[in-house]
This record gives C-alpha cells, sequence and structure tokens, in this order.
C-alpha cells in the first residue's frame, strides 16, 4: 500500500538543473519524513494508481506463491444457504483450522448455535467480495448494518495464505486483534490483502451463487445504511455445519471443480495474469471495507 505524494518529480529535476542542490536535497528530507510518516500512520486507501510498478507487484505476488493449501478429507464444510428475490443457492465453505485455529472453532461454534440464520450479506463489492454475518442485519434498520460483532474481538491469526478468488477471511476494524464475527467471501483474486487478514478456508462449491450476489443491485453512495449495501436484502436463511468434505463429495452432495482428491479444490482462483486486472479494476476501495464495529 504506497500514499501520494504531493511533490513532483519534475519538482526535482529542475531543482537539479539549477544546480540548487540544497533544494533538491531538502526536497528528497521531505519526501524521506512523509514515507517515514506513510509507514507509521497508514494509509486510508488501498493503493489504486495503474503504474507499471504497481502492477508489477501485483503480478510478481501472484506468480510466485507457492502456498500449498492444508488438505484433510475430515474438514468441516460450513453451507451458506441463500434466499432473497434475486439470489437463492447454496454456498460450501472447506474450513481449514491449520491456518487459524481460534476463528475457525469460533465459526463453528456460532454457526452451530444459529448465530448467523436470517443475517445478510450487506456488504458487496462486485470484482472484490461479499461480506456478511453480523447478526444486527436481522434487524429493519439498515443504518446498523455491518456495526455488529463478538464482545470480546478474535485475535490476529494471519498467515501466508494469498487472499485468491473463492478464500473467506474474518472481518476487523484495522486494529490490532479486532477480528469479529463477521466474514469476507472474494469475488476476485486481491493479493495486495495477503497477511493484513485471518483466513478460515474457501470456497470449494458454490461460487456461481457468489458471482450472482456480486451482480445484485447496491446502495453505492450509502443513503439507506453502508455504503454497497444490497438494495434487496441477500439473506443467509441457515449457515450449518454439513458433515466431512471427504464424505460429502463421496456422496455427490457437493462437487469441487477441478478437485483431484477430497479437500483439494483446485479451480478457486483466477490466473495470475488477472491479479494485476484485479487491482486496476477496484480502484479506491476503502480499507475499512472489512470493517466491523461493535
Amino acid at each position: 500500500m504506497r500514499c501520494k505524494l504531493s511533490h513532483s518529480s519534475n519538482q526535482l529535476l529542475g531543482a537539479r538543473a539549477n544546480g540548487n542542490a540544497s533544494t533538491s536535497l531538502g526536497a528528497f528530507a521531505v519526501i524521506a519524513l512523509m514515507l517515514c510518516a506513510g509507514v507509521g500512520m497508514g494509509c486510508n486507501r488501498i493503493d489504486s494508481e495503474h503504474s507499471d510498478s504497481a502492477l508489477q507487484d501485483v503480478k510478481n505476488v501472484a506468480e510466485t506463491s507457492a502456498f500449498e493449501w492444508p488438505v484433510d478429507p475430515a474438514h468441516q464444510v460450513l453451507t451458506i444457504q441463500i434466499e432473497s428475490p434475486a439470489v437463492a443457492g447454496e454456498i460450501h465453505i472447506e474450513l481449514m483450522p491449520e491456518l487459524a485455529p481460534l476463528s475457525v472453532a469460533e465459526i463453528t461454534d456460532l454457526a452451530g448455535d444459529g448465530f448467523y440464520d436470517g443475517t445478510t450479506f450487506h456488504r458487496v463489492i462486485r470484482d472484490f467480495m461479499i461480506q456478511g454475518g453480523d447478526h444486527k442485519s436481522r434487524d429493519r434498520d439498515p443504518t446498523n448494518d455491518g456495526k455488529g460483532g463478538r464482545t470480546t474481538p478474535l485475535v490476529d491469526e494471519f498467515g501466508e495464505a494469498p487472499f485468491e478468488r473463492g478464500v473467506v477471511g474474518i472481518a476487523n476494524t484495522g486494529r490490532k486483534d479486532s477480528n469479529s464475527s463477521q466474514f469476507f467471501i472474494l469475488h476476485k483474486d486481491s493479493r495486495y490483502l495477503d497477511g493484513r487478514y485471518s483466513v478460515i478456508g474457501r470456497v470449494v462449491d458454490g461460487m456461481d451463487v457468489v458471482d450472482e450476489i456480486t451482480q445484485v443491485a447496491t446502495d453505492k453512495l450509502g443513503r439507506w445504511g453502508p455504503k454497497d449495501r444490497p438494495i434487496e436484502n441477500v439473506v443467509m436463511k441457515s449457515v450449518q455445519l454439513t458433515g466431512q468434505i471427504g464424505a460429502l463429495i463421496e456422496a455427490g452432495q457437493i462437487v469441487v471443480a477441478g478437485a483431484e482428491e477430497p479437500g483439494q479444490g483446485q479451480a478457486l482462483g483466477n490466473t495470475a495474469s488477472d491479479a494485476a486486472q484485479t487491482q486496476t479494476d477496484s480502484a479506491d476501495i476503502d480499507t475499512d471495507a472489512f470493517a466491523a464495529s461493535n
């Protein structure tokens, strides 16, 4: 993530041409201080400039990733049953406790208690992600959607898992150990999020439903609630554990595209070349897209 600098390269080149060494050095000093401040304070927005260097950074990350997803036929599958005027279907998520054991255990317990039943996907950004799981989204007040979560936040469990299409992560407020009970599913590769959110698993069946959800009409300006909230509720009628992935595949209850063995989905992400385009398409997405405050 990069901050924009107010000093242009032309100003620096002009200082050199005039032989004004002190001015040039002063300008570089200001830039150095600004960069240090940017690292310390952070930027409010994901860098979306279409510069060659930014695009190359994304390509390099996507092409050099050698991450191996954990494979275990005993992995539990979390099934989300969607019911709304525009979208209906099921999304099956393979939970991976090896990646974030505390987060997976919490999501499992909440699902078992019916915590997510009747909640909505309250934030939908096409070519980026869908976010849901806020218990406050059940009521008739759209202005509080996205503001609910656990009383005691979960600790960070960041790792090396790449944020690719179909990956499921836990929302946070941007502060240390502020992870919520809300979760998000990536619609497209977003590798610039690597190491900043806890990954609990991947969608193994039902990405077509995610695709449909990203097509619904949304309130992009936040006139009746949070920005990017669907105009018509996309309701998670049921969010429950449905069994172990190996047994479900063997029984034909879920179909993992491209899987060679239970617990190993292959056709979830975009190609490496798509990663750079994804960065371009998600221009100026606020970094609190996954924000969840109590």
